[in-house]
């Protein structure tokens, strides 16, 4: 596990090409920043530039060369990715850091579930994904250790069906899904 603790680190990661990078990366696949880059929609030298800066922060290696070994693709640096501020030194900026972060990953899944809706709303009552997409908000009376038991049970259901777990077995008719979950206590009004 890739764990940032510190504000330049998450910082590093809060650009949207980056984001977009480590979804893919930390999805399991290996990409060439040409192949980065297009997921990106910026140009190959830029996401070079921007595939260096996590390196540098340790969230991502560079992979086992491909093909005439010209292509130097590149890889997660862990199975996965976690921000963890507890005890870092400059709690301030780590926290404003991981503030950024939170909001630009917030607008990437509010675009593409947005986008999402919008296909589907075309698509009509016989398309074959209709009903697949969710936005669903809800408020639970839980205990400390009943909390970490539901992130624990909601981590192990989703595993399963992560790139790795699927390398070899993919169904021909699967597609990649995007699922993000907020457990966060109400800290205003506790």
């Amino acid at each position: 596990m890739v764990v940032l603790s510190d504000a330049s680190a998450v910082r590093a990661l809060a650009h949207p090409a980056r984001l977009v990078v480590s979804d893919a990366l930390y999805a399991g696949q290996v990409l060439t920043a040409t192949e980065c880059a297009a997921l990106a929609g910026i140009t190959p030298s830029a996401m070079s530039y921007h595939l260096r800066a996590l390196e540098k922060h340790g969230l991502v290696v560079r992979a086992d060369a491909r093909g005439d070994a010209r292509e130097r693709p590149w890889a997660r640096a862990g199975e996965n990715l976690s921000i963890d501020l507890h005890g870092s030194s400059g709690a301030g900026s780590a926290l404003a850091a991981a503030g950024v972060l939170i909001e630009s990953s917030l607008q990437m899944d509010q675009q593409r579930l947005l986008a999402t809706m919008r296909v589907e709303a075309q698509e009509g009552e016989g398309g074959d994904w209709l009903g697949t997409t969710t936005y669903a908000r809800d408020q639970l009376l839980l205990t400390a250790d009943e909390a970490r038991a539901l992130r624990q049970q909601v981590e192990k259901l989703t595993a399963r069906y992560t790139w790795e777990k699927r390398q070899g077995r993919v169904p021909k008719d699967a597609t990649t899904f995007n699922f993000s979950v907020i457990l966060a206590r109400d800290v205003d009004h506790a």
